[in-house]
């Protein structure tokens, strides 16, 4: 993948190439961003640029032996380390062909989308330790055709406690050994981790820079790409699903959820607890995400009708919530309670009590309008 290729990030890529150009490589680095905000594909186009061999002042050539191989993922020098279900093996290389393929066909990846790729949706991903001596032995080999051999370890966050066996290969590398670590959220990567690593943030994707490339890439109007980069705010994963007006597979669970606790039914919300734990812990937290995105557009739109880009039943769940004529302060304690089962279902709290809790704190919330 070439630089070219990423959605904005102008200044980033700049600093990136100049560090490479300069000798400035260091030896672990830790690229940390949303997935939509392109994080991955930046790591994979610096790993591309380092092994170039006709290396450009702005870019990767494209067209040696090396950049043809990254193009593909497949050149030798280059590794990938990844979550995966205990049911898919030992160590992530099992899985590499379908890791090529979910992110050739979409190099603005998420973990969710991963796992439906994997066949693995309603299971939990995990780095375990036999990956982390996968990796050490990979490593340790020299490399094959490239001046640098590169690990990419797509999010560390699910390494867990097994990441310390990596501390020492991170801080001491054999020679020419690069280490790329893509994180959404440093506070769930091991600090020991963290300590040894130099940190690259990637930022949301300028507005202009998002709009500019869903008018040349799906020929949206000037009118109808600004409207959908604003309310994306700089994630390239939230425009494709606005662009497309794809309904998500959640719609009707959200909308159900807060009928009940719009109309206070404590015997509706337990049968719906029971629903809800069987998403499994990575479905119910892609549920909680998307209704926190519905819910935060209800704040918008309630300013700003014509910001309202959720189209069919999602766009008449927005327009009917903003209808409903709560207060500023009551959707953000509303978003609140979201943001804190979130919390909660990292931690693996107890699902039907953490729901059961949540719906009648919602409910009264929402009760505070009605009297």
């Amino acid at each position: 993948m070439k630089f070219s290729q990423i959605i904005g990030h102008r200044t980033l890529k700049d600093k990136l190439r100049g560090n490479v150009i300069a000798g400035r490589i260091p030896h672990a680095q830790l690229f940390l961003g949303k997935s939509g905000h392109g994080a991955l594909p930046l790591a994979v186009a610096y790993a591309q640029f380092i092994s170039c061999k006709n290396r450009l002042d702005h870019d990767s050539c494209g067209e040696c032996s090396s950049c043809r191989k990254y193009e593909t993922l497949a050149h030798p020098d280059l590794h990938f380390s990844f979550p995966f279900s205990a049911d898919k093996g030992k160590i992530a290389s099992e899985n590499l062909e379908t890791w090529r393929k979910s992110f050739l066909s979409n190099p603005y990846i998420d973990y969710n989308s991963w796992m439906r790729d994997l066949g693995a949706e309603k299971k939990q991903g995990n780095i375990p330790i036999a990956e982390c001596r996968d990796i050490i032995k990979s490593l340790s080999l020299m490399a094959f055709e490239s001046e640098y051999k590169v690990l990419i370890l797509w999010l560390p966050e699910f390494l867990g406690d097994v990441g310390n066996t990596l501390l020492k290969i991170i801080e001491e590398p054999p020679v020419n050994t690069l280490f790329l670590l893509v994180a959404e959220s440093s506070e769930k990567v091991l600090g020991t981790i963290l300590s040894r690593t130099q940190s690259v943030r990637i930022p949301p994707i300028e507005m202009g820079e998002l709009r500019d490339h869903l008018v040349a890439e799906f020929q949206l109007s000037e009118d109808q790409s600004t409207r959908i980069a604003l309310m994306a705010d700089g994630d390239f994963r939230v425009a494709i699903d606005l662009m497309q007006g794809v309904e998500s597979p959640y719609f009707e669970m959200w909308r159900n959820w807060m009928g009940m606790c719009y109309r206070v039914k404590p015997a509706e919300a337990n049968a719906w607890t029971d629903e809800l734990a069987t998403l499994g812990k990575e479905g119910i937290k892609a549920f909680l995400s998307y209704g926190l995105a519905l819910m935060r557009s209800v704040l918008v739109v309630a300013h700003v009708p014509e910001l309202n880009t959720w189209t069919g039943r999602e766009g008449e769940f927005v327009e009917s919530f903003t209808k409903l004529q709560f207060s500023v302060d009551q959707i953000d304690k509303l978003v609140q309670v979201v943001e804190q089962c979130l919390f909660e279902v990292e931690r693996n709290a107890h699902m039907k009590a953490l729901f059961t809790d949540a719906t009648f704190k919602i409910a009264r919330v929402m009760l505070d309008k009605k009297n």
